[in-house]
């Protein structure tokens, strides 16, 4: 077990930073529209509902694109160009979701308990990037978002978080497997979280059983983009950003 992996290694993370701009000028456009966003979205900027996320504290609101692998069609009708780009880069995720932290906040020193899945942050928008003031701990090595680069660590590990500067700091954060499973152990796992939302797929009744296989594939499917969504129309910012890293060795 090792708190950080080198993002360097995994093509997925490459793409993702490669296309960093693209998604941050999307989230921008989208976000800007507060209301049209809670109007046409799905639960959005939830806060953590559970006693195990209390550490998360109440700086510390999602956005979710996927959920236990299924798509939220609402929400990646809002940001078809970044989910698109996820969904091209192969990235093998369980959970999808834009993470918000509050300004003079932190998140307490705590382990997500789950070892089959490993973190992924895309620093998105991080207030005064590069200057410390935005900052996670994975064991014993700390290290700050800087607006662009793919960080991946276990946080079956103990870590904790802080914004230290006056701005909400926003990252697209990624649960996904471990390499070290094995495509069985994989399928095991899926077949958990499929189960538990379609219980009817472990029926006794064969009837019962096809049917939710066949509601499955649904669910699995990435949703049909009919228009470029929230954002078609309006032009996109390019160029590199200042203060803005790829990926770290």
């Amino acid at each position: 077990t090792k708190p950080w992996w080198d993002a360097t290694s995994f093509e997925w993370c490459t793409k993702l930073a490669d296309k960093y701009d693209v998604i941050r000028d999307e989230f921008d456009l989208v976000t800007a529209d507060a209301t049209r966003l809670r109007e046409e979205g799905n639960n959005i900027w939830a806060k953590a509902l559970t006693d195990d996320a209390s550490s998360y504290g109440e700086g510390w609101s999602t956005l979710v694109l996927l959920d236990k692998g299924t798509w939220d069609d609402a929400n990646v009708r809002l940001f078809p160009e970044t989910s698109r780009i996820i969904r091209d880069a192969g990235v093998p995720a369980v959970e999808i979701f834009f993470a918000s932290m509050l300004p003079r906040s932190d998140i307490k020193m705590h382990s997500d308990f789950t070892n089959f899945v490993l973190t992924s942050h895309l620093a998105l928008d991080i207030p005064d990037s590069g200057e410390g003031k935005c900052r996670i701990s994975v064991g014993d090595e700390m290290r700050e978002w800087i607006n662009g680069e793919v960080t991946l660590f276990d946080t079956s590990i103990m870590h904790d978080a802080v914004n230290e500067s006056d701005k909400t700091r926003y990252i697209l954060m990624f649960r996904v497997w471990h390499p070290d499973l094995t495509a069985v152990e994989r399928e095991a796992l899926q077949f958990i979280f499929d189960s538990l939302q379609l219980p009817e797929l472990v029926s006794s009744d064969p009837g019962k059983r096809f049917i939710a296989e066949e509601r499955l594939k649904i669910l699995r499917e990435f949703p049909k983009l009919k228009v470029k969504g929230f954002a078609a129309g309006k032009n996109m910012k390019k160029g590199k950003r200042k203060g803005t890293r790829r990926m770290r060795k």
